[in-house]
């Protein structure tokens, strides 16, 4: 990152949040300004106020208390004790008004965040490196945690007593305009070598953010369960270690460097502050020594100086620049993801007939799925996954995908759910183009079940009503046990203390860890559930990866039977297409024999589909299938026969 680009953003941050907080509430905007602005008088009139109280206690003295000036100094004290008291009091709401009001911008800006990440249909602005950047820089801007709210609390406390130094440099001009000028140009020259100081550090450790994010990485391994077996297995503690300290080295080695080369000019801005100050606070004394100032005056004056003078740069100076920083990414970020999201307007009613209407979504697909001359290369990569793909897969089909690591199935699936959009050629839904088709509808066309399925650490019930939320309401049982009872996860349920409210978790209290075979269950279910709401095709990657070979094909068999051409009958409400709606199948599997029952088997090597037929088919060409399918048997045979 260049020194420009963060000058921009440090500026320009600080801009956009002040335009964003009338969005996220315009009286509690007017409110904070109004405390601020109260909080930058009510100590210049303290100062004016004290003066006074010091310039009556002579007369006081001399008349005792019970005279008009002692009358005089009671209602002076009982003003400054008020100017006092009015000040504390700002200053706490002014704190607790700003932080509730950067926690609602805080909320604002997380929601566009998540809209940023999920409005593109696909997940290939996930991947890319800017994008992930300025996630993390939105989520962790800073080794402190300063986020976008703390730039509307550290205004609301470090800007009164800045605005308070104009009002003291007024005070001061009443009696020397020449020491008040003298005093805001040394305010002012100060402060600029001080922010300056503080702005390379700043921009030192934005720069540095991507090494940081990596320290983080290094730190969660060594501290979250996913990595945790390995770790100690493999003796990785002492290694995490030292990788996190030195990329948290590299990460904080430009600060370092920034402030250790900056010293200089802070020590001559300290110094010069103080020599100014040294030279008002000696003319003042002067003037009061010669009988020229009251004593009244000199004590207002007093004050005055060094409140001219007073500079300083905390924690809430860090809040507000590490803070504003954050924000233009973060927008920046929303604004991209919004130009890139693939939307399907809906038409105006009325308007649209005929050719220009939408295609009808619910059903898909009914005739067939193609891939005609497709073409797609991962971003930053050099050479394509898939080079000119062309499969026709007959709705109601059973197809299984083979072929070795690196050939390209898994990214089929990808490109097939709208997860990637293909660089070249088109994949078409019963002839329509799936760009031209709403993302949202084609999904619900569509149960995938992934070889990385998530396990959510929720309830049994939610694992599996995840596959189809937008159709089975919360409690609905029934709909539940049929797709569980389909998976093959029955036993598994029945084993659950609390069933279907149980916590699949065991860093939850009362919850329940599962083994890998248990959890590939669940997540079948899920797939399946989608299928009794409507979804017309069904993907499988490597479904059975985590059972045993028993296991395994009672599943592939059940499935098959399940999604039989037109022999499945959606069990949730009616098929989108009425009567018995064909079901695609769609399976990736390494294990060639599980899949000899499929209707087609198709391998893919090199990004295209090298043979194509039934298990029969292929053994009787005796090409790479056949050849495949020999060496995986073999390891199930005798050992003379291999």
């Amino acid at each position: 990152m260049g020194s420009a680009p963060e000058d921009q953003r440090l500026g320009a941050g600080l801009l956009q949040v002040l335009r964003l907080l009338p969005a996220v509430s315009l009286t509690g905007t007017v409110g904070l300004l109004a405390l601020m602005a109260l909080a930058a008088v009510l100590p210049v009139g303290f100062v004016l106020a004290s003066g006074h109280l010091v310039g009556l206690a002579p007369a006081v003295v001399d008349a005792g208390l019970g005279s008009p000036d002692g009358a005089a100094l009671l209602r002076t004290l009982a003003v400054v004790s008020a100017l006092y008291l009015g000040h504390q009091i700002v200053d706490q709401l002014s704190f607790v008004h700003g932080q509730n009001l950067g926690r609602r911008l805080d909320s604002l800006l997380r929601e566009r965040t998540v809209e940023a990440c999920m409005g593109p249909p696909g997940i290939a602005h996930l991947e890319e490196q800017r994008n992930l950047d300025a996630v993390s820089l939105a989520r962790n801007p800073s080794p402190g945690m300063f986020v976008p709210g703390g730039v509307v609390l550290g205004l609301g406390v470090m800007l009164p007593p800045r605005l308070a130094v104009l009002g003291s440099a007024l005070v001061v001009a009443t009696f020397s305009p020449w020491l008040a000028a003298l005093l805001l140009l040394g305010c002012a020259i100060s402060f600029a070598g001080l922010v300056r100081y503080f702005f390379v550090q700043v921009k030192a450790g934005l720069a540095g953010h991507g090494d940081l994010r990596r320290a983080m990485y290094f730190r969660d391994l060594a501290v979250t369960p996913p990595a945790a077996k390995e770790v100690r297995v493999f003796g990785l503690v002492e290694w995490l270690g030292d990788r996190y300290d030195a990329a948290w080295r590299e990460a904080m080695s430009p600060t370092w460097a920034q402030r250790r080369g900056s010293r200089a000019s802070v020590t001559v801005a300290i110094v010069a502050v103080g020599g100014i100050m040294g030279a008002g606070l000696a003319a003042v004394g002067l003037a009061g020594a010669d009988g020229s100032l009251s004593l009244e005056r000199v004590a207002v004056l007093v004050v005055a100086v060094r409140q001219t003078l007073t500079l300083y740069l905390d924690q809430n100076d860090l809040a507000v620049v590490y803070g504003a920083a954050t924000v233009p990414a973060l927008l920046s970020l929303h604004e991209r993801m919004g130009r890139s999201a693939h939307r399907v307007p809906a038409p105006a009613v009325g308007t649209v007939s005929g050719e220009d209407a939408p295609p009808a979504v619910a059903g898909l697909p009914a005739q067939a799925v193609r891939f005609e001359g497709v073409e797609f290369t991962y971003p930053g990569a050099s050479r394509p996954v898939l080079a000119d793909f062309d499969l026709e897969i007959p709705a109601g089909q059973r197809l299984a995908v083979v072929g070795p690591n690196g050939a390209g199935k898994t990214t089929l699936i990808k490109l097939l759910t709208g997860l990637y959009t293909p660089t070249g050629g088109r994949i078409t839904i019963d002839g329509t183009d799936l760009a031209d088709i709403d993302p949202a509808g084609w999904r619900h066309c569509v149960s995938v079940l992934f070889q990385d399925y998530v396990r959510y650490e929720l309830t049994a019930a939610d694992n599996v009503r995840f596959g189809a939320v937008h159709a089975v309401e919360p409690g609905d049982e029934a709909a539940l046990g049929r797709a569980a009872q389909r998976a093959g996860a029955e036993e598994v349920l029945a084993r659950l203390p609390l069933g279907w409210d149980t916590v699949l978790s065991r860093s939850v209290e009362g919850g329940v860890g599962l083994s890998g075979g248990q959890w590939q269950r669940i997540a079948l279910a899920r797939a399946l559930l989608a299928l009794d709401t409507g979804a017309r095709l069904l993907i499988l990657d490597e479904p059975t990866a985590n059972l045993d070979v028993r296991a395994e094909a009672r599943v592939y068999s059940r499935l098959f039977d399940l999604t039989a051409a037109r022999a499945f009958q959606p069990a949730v409400g009616r098929s989108p297409i009425g009567g018995e709606a064909p079901v695609t199948t769609v399976v990736v599997s390494h294990r060639f024999a599980t899949v000899r029952r499929a209707d087609r088997i198709v391998v893919v090597d090199g990004g295209r589909v090298i043979e194509d037929g039934n298990h029969a088919d292929l053994l009787a060409v005796d090409g790479r299938y056949a050849t495949m399918f020999r060496l995986q048997a073999a390891r199930f045979g005798p050992p003379d026969d291999a």
